[in-house]
């Protein structure tokens, strides 16, 4: 009785491993396709988020992703290599950037940059008082004073005294060598101290003067001239090699950003946003928000599906597949228990 029992067993593995390799390989494929995804949607309307799963599983899955798990060498050099090939992409040639984005889109992103009025004045009080700027400022007055001073015109104007103060300043040189410059080293720091405590006026001057109009106006001038010149001309600047130093660096960055606390609860209350919106949101309700209805459903599982499955026959691994999923219970003594009744 119990070959019997296991013929029959390995009999009806076989013929439904079969069933399952030609259900789902031949050209009922599509229907059935269909035929699940119905399914799968009638399921989902009936389904929430939180049924499905929980805040503490979705943040636990993030940590891991998020900060926990480290990154093979293999990533660096794929995204590294992926970013050198669309460097050298013949694309950017022929490409604009009046192509990737409309004059009218620009203008609305110039009009809500210049509505942030407290950020605007920030940075124009953080730059102007910032030693960069002082420095340049102190260069710029002091090349412009003695340059007013070298090509001024009253020594000119006075029969001799040109000659009188080339001789004046030779007599100085040897007399007091360090002499000139001491003058030139008192005057920029005479210049440096002046700048320095007019930054404050300066900062208020440029915030009042720097009106969103204007601004608008020197953006919408710089897009105009930018907007038809090739993308590609970045390359003249910025080699790929240039681009892999760049993630390289980013990419270190990124590393060490993920091990801050900064980095895991920002991702929380992301996921705590996601869950006050959706937790009690049906699953067809929340793929309808995502824009992904039936008809997307069918496309990608039409896209995929078909040659997937058909490699994996042609590698001669569908069929250990089903027998995998199907064997267990032909040999389970549930089974055994149906054919002994059965009998």
């Amino acid at each position: 009785m119990v070959d019997k029992k296991a013929g029959i067993a390995e009999a009806l593995l076989e013929a439904h491993v079969q069933h399952i390799v030609e259900e789902i390989s031949g050209p009922g494929l599509k229907a059935l396709l269909a035929e699940e995804v119905d399914a799968a949607l009638l399921a989902a309307s009936k389904l929430t988020v939180g049924n499905m799963v929980t805040r503490k599983q979705i943040k636990d899955t993030a940590a891991v992703f998020a900060s926990e798990v480290e990154f093979g060498p293999g990533l660096p050099e794929l995204v590294g290599e992926i970013a050198r090939r669309i460097h050298a992409h013949e694309i950017h040639s022929k490409t604009t950037p009046g192509d990737l984005l409309t004059d009218r889109h620009f203008e609305d992103f110039t009009d809500q940059i210049l509505e942030l009025d407290t950020l605007r004045d920030k940075i124009i009080r953080a730059a102007v008082t910032s030693p960069l700027y002082a420095d340049f400022a102190s260069d710029l007055l002091y090349s412009g004073i003695t340059g007013y001073l070298a090509q001024s015109n009253v020594a000119k104007n006075i029969p001799g005294a040109s000659s009188m103060l080339k001789l004046g300043r030779a007599a100085l040189s040897v007399a007091t060598p360090k002499l000139e410059s001491s003058l030139e080293e008192g005057l920029r720091k005479y210049i440096a101290k002046a700048v320095q405590a007019s930054t404050t006026r300066s900062a208020e001057f440029l915030i009042s003067h720097a009106s969103p109009k204007l601004l608008k106006e020197l953006a919408l001038d710089t897009w105009d001239k930018l907007r038809d010149e090739p993308v590609g001309a970045l390359r003249d600047d910025i080699d790929d090699t240039v681009v892999e130093e760049l993630f390289v660096t980013g990419f270190e960055a990124w590393r060490h950003l993920r091990k801050q606390d900064w980095y895991r609860i920002v991702i929380d209350a992301g996921i705590d946003g996601f869950f006050d919106k959706y937790e009690n949101a049906t699953l067809t309700a929340l793929l309808a928000d995502l824009g992904i209805d039936r008809e997307r459903i069918l496309d990608e599982l039409q896209r995929y599906a078909p040659s997937v499955i058909k490699t994996l026959k042609k590698k001669k691994l569908l069929e250990p597949i089903a027998r995998r999923r199907l064997a267990s219970f032909y040999g389970s003594k549930a089974f055994a228990d149906i054919v002994a009744g059965a009998a």
